[in-house]
């Protein structure tokens, strides 16, 4: 009588069978799964976005203006440089971080660059927190500690400039058209080198606050000691270059910046500090240059706001941007320069089409 005989286990060709389907599967659903992860990392900074522009309503409801950034303080220095982003504290739920803020001493905004007092600035606790919604998900690089770090910024406009090229009352020293304001410090003289903007509020921004850029996202400048040529120019992209605006009009300062190659001689800035105005680190963005376009340094006084730095982000093909009724938009970085230049512009009377 015959006997049956029962294998248990499989055969190394069926094992080789299922590790190649399983592979296979991984291999369809990691992208799927990574791009689940980024569309949920980009609404979270959509979300932070909107916590911003929500923030600055309730502050023009109390103050009817929107927050200023300090340029320079009265001590004719760059102690006391307090960026937008310190009076939005209280109404981001960090109420006690800003009741702890010292404006008295003329110390000023803590900077990871040590530029201010010596490294005795009673600030420093406070200022160099890591804060999540002044950070996009989505960003990998990291300056200095990485905990002032910040990937939003205010609109400053056209530089000083509003995109025909005739120069606005800024000119060197006069106001941006944009929503940010930069002011100087209590107790500077009159007679100062650098004057102050006009504090803006919603009745300034006579182009409509559905057609005017509030915040953007920038990118942290974590290239800067890499000069040359680089084979991605996704990264290239996040430094700083250098000095470029010596041009009659906004389309001409663009292509100045684009054609730029040298760095600039700040490394690693942009992004540094949530807490400080000055424009080297990025407190500012502006509508002259496109999203996700190389970002440069302006000869226009930097420390009153101005400067090449454009709107960036790490998703794919996009820039997040809230608008200054507190909506937020995706702009793609193929937008049309002219709606580009528009939106940065509250009060440049141009005609917005659908972007």
């Amino acid at each position: 009588m015959s006997r049956l005989r029962f294998r248990f286990g499989f055969t190394l060709i069926e094992l080789l069978v299922v590790i190649a389907i399983i592979a296979v599967l991984i291999a369809l659903l990691l992208p799927a799964v990574q791009q689940a992860r980024e569309a949920a990392r980009r609404s979270q900074c959509k979300n932070n976005l909107k916590q911003i522009a929500l923030a600055f309503h309730n502050y023009h409801d109390a103050a009817k203006m929107f927050p200023v950034s300090i340029s320079w303080s009265g001590s004719d220095d760059f102690r006391g440089a307090f960026s937008d982003k310190v009076f939005l504290l209280p109404y981001l739920d960090m109420k006690p971080a800003y009741q702890k803020t010292d404006f008295v001493t003329g110390c000023g905004a803590f900077d990871a660059g040590g530029w201010n007092c010596g490294g005795g600035n009673p600030n420093i606790a406070t200022q160099s927190l890591r804060l999540p919604v002044f950070i996009c998900p989505s960003e990998p690089n990291a300056v200095s500690s990485g905990q002032g770090n910040f990937n939003y910024a205010i609109n400053h406009g056209t530089s000083h400039r509003n995109h025909t090229g005739t120069q606005d009352a800024r000119a060197v020293n006069g106001n941006h058209n944009g929503v940010a304001s930069f002011v100087q410090g209590a107790g500077a003289p009159s007679s100062h080198w650098l004057r102050s903007d006009q504090y803006v509020n919603t009745a300034r921004v006579t182009d409509g606050t559905s057609t005017t850029a509030l915040y953007a996202e920038t990118q942290i400048d974590w290239l800067a000691n890499q000069p040359g040529p680089d084979p991605d120019p996704a990264r290239r992209r996040t430094q700083v270059h250098s000095w470029a605006d010596s041009s009659p009009s906004t389309s001409a300062t663009r292509q100045q910046c684009i054609g730029q190659t040298g760095l600039s001689g700040r490394p690693n800035m942009r992004g540094r500090s949530w807490a400080w105005s000055f424009m080297g680190v990025g407190s500012a963005y502006n509508h002259t240059m496109m999203p996700n376009e190389k970002t440069c340094h302006s000869y226009t006084d930097d420390w009153g706001g101005s400067n090449l730095m454009a709107a960036g982000s790490q998703h794919s093909g996009i820039a997040n941007v809230a608008m200054a009724d507190g909506g937020v938009r995706s702009v793609n970085q193929t937008v049309a320069n002219e709606i580009w230049w528009a939106i940065g512009t509250r009060n440049g009377v141009e005609t917005v089409t659908e972007f």
